[in-house]
């Protein structure tokens, strides 16, 4: 809740007094952060005031002037429970990559979650090891590739070879085995596509799991936690 107030305390500075503007101001603004022109997306948002400008490193929030931005959750209070809004563009990220996803599907489904991986992190191998934990709870995985060091790793390389694989599910478990993994022959950009789409909706490391209401959890949950929580979204 400190965090919740500090967030929309935030937001209350810097939307007062906010002129709109054109988005020249926000790229200007954006531009000197180092992001080149034609790396940013910006869209309108639910506030007047503000703008959602996408970039490589993820989503900002902007006042239309260019002087005040933001990162992180930005919550609408006018429901009776506060929102993200950031989390219907998780979804449509989400969407964006769906086709590429490694299924884990539980046999009776009760909900789906989108978990980015790295077969080298700790907590993405103890979720993977209990994979049968969520299934048995109608959790169904979609798993995506998420180099943590980047796209200029043998990692990335090795998960581009694993998606680039005609069994894409065996050579994902082994190389979470430990096993060897076998180069491609024929190589895809699926794990820069989902890479990109990590970064957007704020992903810094993994496991990274997006809940099927575009809610982001960052770090480990196990399976008894997480189909808590579920449930809570879901009412």
């Amino acid at each position: 809740m400190k965090k919740l107030t500090f967030t929309l305390g935030i937001l209350s500075s810097l939307l007062i007094g906010s002129a709109s503007a054109s988005d020249a101001d926000i790229m200007a603004t954006l531009q000197k952060l180092g992001y080149p022109k034609d790396t940013i997306q910006i869209n309108t948002t639910p506030m007047s005031s503000m703008k959602r400008a996408t970039t490589p490193d993820g989503v900002f929030y902007i006042t239309n002037d260019g002087k005040f931005l933001t990162q992180g959750p930005i919550y609408n209070m006018t429901g009776e429970a506060p929102e993200n809004i950031a989390n219907s563009e998780n979804l449509k990220l989400i969407n964006s990559i769906a086709k590429d996803a490694i299924v884990y599907q539980a046999k009776n489904q009760k909900y789906v979650i989108s978990v980015f991986t790295d077969y080298t992190c700790g907590y993405c191998k103890k979720l993977h090891e209990e994979i049968n934990s969520y299934l048995d709870l109608g959790i169904s995985v979609h798993y995506f590739a998420f180099p943590r060091q980047g796209l200029d790793t043998q990692v990335a390389k090795d998960m581009q070879s694993i998606w680039s694989s005609k069994d894409r599910k065996a050579a994902f478990d082994n190389a979470y085995k430990g096993g060897k993994i076998s180069p491609a022959t024929s190589m895809v950009p699926y794990v820069q596509m989902q890479f990109d789409a990590g970064r957007k909706i704020g992903l810094s490391g993994t496991p990274g799991i997006v809940l099927p209401n575009g809610q982001l959890l960052a770090g480990y949950v196990p399976a008894s936690e997480l189909i808590k929580i579920l449930d809570k979204t879901a009412k």
